[in-house]
């Protein structure tokens, strides 16, 4: 359904305004797939993100601010986020021997475990219908378009 069906609207200021419009409507609409996967697992979109970037890591331990850099969701609060996913036991803290002033954040086995099912059902939701609507040339595309957008 196109942009202006979705939100009833005929009109744009211009082809670029639509352009935003629709960009923002679509990260919602996929955001919202993505969030009825997690849903299932109590996990928050960032939360996974966290978690990814943790096993990412893979067994090396993360500062908040290495994870911060590469995190999707950069308005998060990280301190309360790391604290809200030690509570569930998915990443364990420990104050680095070096540098005291320093802590260390690593994905525990409980986070692992939970990765490797939530990381499948995020694949069944999401790439089965993206391929089935997009060639594989028209991501790249579409991938270039918007790593060209955010060029400053």
């Amino acid at each position: 359904m196109s942009i202006n069906q979705e939100i009833k609207q005929e009109k744009f200021e211009s082809e670029h305004h639509k352009m935003l419009v629709n960009l923002l409507f679509s990260a919602d609409w996929v955001a919202h797939q993505i969030k009825e996967v997690l849903d299932q697992f109590g996990l928050t979109h960032v939360q996974y993100n966290v978690l990814r970037i943790l096993k990412g890591a893979k067994g090396e331990p993360m500062t908040a601010g290495a994870i911060k850099e590469v995190l999707l969701f950069r308005s998060t609060d990280l301190t309360r986020l790391i604290d809200r996913l030690e509570k569930k036991q998915l990443v364990e803290r420990q104050i680095c021997q070096e540098n005291r002033r320093k802590v260390d954040i690593s994905i525990s086995q409980t986070g692992l475990a939970l990765l490797d099912r939530v990381s499948p059902a995020i694949s069944i939701q999401t790439n089965a219908y993206y391929s089935e609507n997009l060639s594989e040339r028209e991501a790249q595309t579409f991938n270039s378009l918007l790593d060209k957008l955010r060029k400053k």
